[in-house]
């Protein structure tokens, strides 16, 4: 027959697991506090900050050719170190075959005023960005230096150049993996004192694709950031080197397509380089992360297939650790009482298989329903919530408390106003400075 425990303690079960579990709350913030604030843990700070368990999932997505395939709506041509003249000549032979939207991840922010070829070459271009009404230009926000976050103005292609669509091109890389990027910035303009929205790059040319796409994303949601859903496969998307755009190719392909055409190296077959580059959470074979114009591909590609992640905010990430961590103490605690002979022997293999199995349901959720949880609260806590469960105990009895926890010691009336009187009188305290007599 199953041991029972009075009625009397069935409250007192829910008061020790919620107290646990709020004092296992209060040490992972005051440690956080801890390692945010001194300088000799900054490697912990980093490495808390930069990982993502969901890294994991676009980790394996990467391997699977057979499920994601190339996204052909979608083309990547590198300008590597093309000058003006060069980069015209490529918009139009790309012009030629009609795609539908041309993203140029680049900025003109004056036009040369030097030797008549530099002219001619700004000449060129300018014609060639305004032969058709289908290309988006790239910028640049610029940001306060007391506030890094808030955007003040934004650095454009000059106006000598043509009034042309453009959206902003930065990404969230902080402080290391870029997983994020702002849907909108926002500034003040200093002359009009106007409010001006500027949408991210991805989302501007998504809007001049498909504006029914474009307001879909834009109001599924008001947050400013936006996680990048990448792309499975090794071959997310195609690229064509520049010197492969000429007078004598077939680029059929892109008709009413998409071409983006940004930095991915300094010519073809040229040895991997630090410009423009990020850090991803795809995994590649050779070594080599995204550039910036390859995320701003993933990000497009993810806007028009509607498979946008929803992210938890904060808050709600903590709420999931929180329930889950007091759901593991209740049981924690009862068994604590009622198999006590056991406990210690295999309380700790528990505690990290039922890390282990939240990590995989978050692993599940993510790559299943697109609903991407931080599980990193839900893991600290379930690490400490067993020590705080001691550290619990020993202060119910050193100060002979009734509890659920502690209903086996059977404390009578008169020990627990011993106790009480000899804290009121800090007794508890000047006796382990008493001297000894001996």
């Amino acid at each position: 027959m199953a041991r029972k425990y009075p009625e009397k303690y069935g409250p007192l079960l829910l008061l020790d697991a919620g107290l646990i579990t709020v004092f296992t709350a209060f040490l992972v913030i005051f440690m956080w506090v801890i390692i945010d604030s001194i300088d000799l843990f900054n490697p912990f700070d980093d490495y808390i900050d930069n990982f993502d368990y969901s890294d994991l999932v676009y980790s394996e997505m990467s391997r699977k050719d057979d499920i994601y395939t190339t996204d052909t709506n979608i083309y990547i041509v590198n300008i590597g170190d093309l000058s003006r003249g060069e980069l015209a000549q490529k918009i139009n032979i790309i012009e030629k075959f009609e795609p539908r939207v041309i993203g140029i991840d680049a900025v003109f922010k004056e036009p040369k005023t030097g030797n008549i070829q530099e002219i001619m070459e700004d000449m060129a271009l300018k014609q060639a960005l305004n032969a058709k009404p289908n290309i988006v230009m790239g910028s640049f926000g610029i940001y306060d230096e007391e506030n890094p976050d808030k955007a003040v103005g934004i650095i454009r292609t000059n106006e000598f150049f043509g009034d042309l669509p453009y959206g902003h091109c930065e990404l969230q890389n902080e402080p290391q993996t870029c997983r994020e990027f702002d849907k909108f910035i926002r500034f003040t303009d200093s002359i009009t004192n106007d409010t001006v929205t500027v949408n991210a790059f991805s989302a501007a040319i998504v809007s001049m694709y498909d504006n029914e796409m474009f307001l879909r994303f834009a109001k599924r949601n008001k947050k400013q950031l936006e996680s990048v859903n990448y792309r499975g496969g090794s071959m997310p998307f195609i690229k064509i080197d520049y010197e492969d755009v000429n007078d004598s190719c077939n680029l059929s392909m892109l008709r009413d397509k998409i071409v983006l055409m940004g930095y991915l190296g300094m010519y073809k077959g040229a040895p991997m380089d630090t410009i423009d580059a990020f850090f991803t959470p795809l995994k590649r074979c050779n070594g080599y992360d995204a550039k910036g114009i390859e995320i701003h591909a993933h990000a497009i590609s993810m806007i028009m297939n509607d498979d946008c992640l929803v992210t938890l905010e904060p808050w709600q990430n903590n709420a999931i650790a929180f329930i889950i961590t007091f759901l593991f103490v209740l049981w924690l605690v009862y068994w604590y009482v009622f198999g006590a002979k056991f406990f210690d022997i295999l309380s700790k293999p528990i505690q990290f298989l039922l890390i282990g199995v939240v990590l995989l349901i978050s692993y599940y959720v993510m790559r299943e329903f697109g609903i991407k949880v931080d599980m990193m609260p839900s893991g600290i806590m379930l690490i400490f919530c067993i020590e705080v469960l001691y550290l619990y105990e020993e202060t119910l009895e050193l100060f002979k408390i009734d509890s659920f926890i502690t209903q086996t010691f059977k404390y009578t009336k008169d020990e627990r106003n011993k106790v009480l009187r000899s804290i009121v009188r800090f007794e508890f305290i000047r006796n382990k400075f008493k001297r000894s007599d001996k």
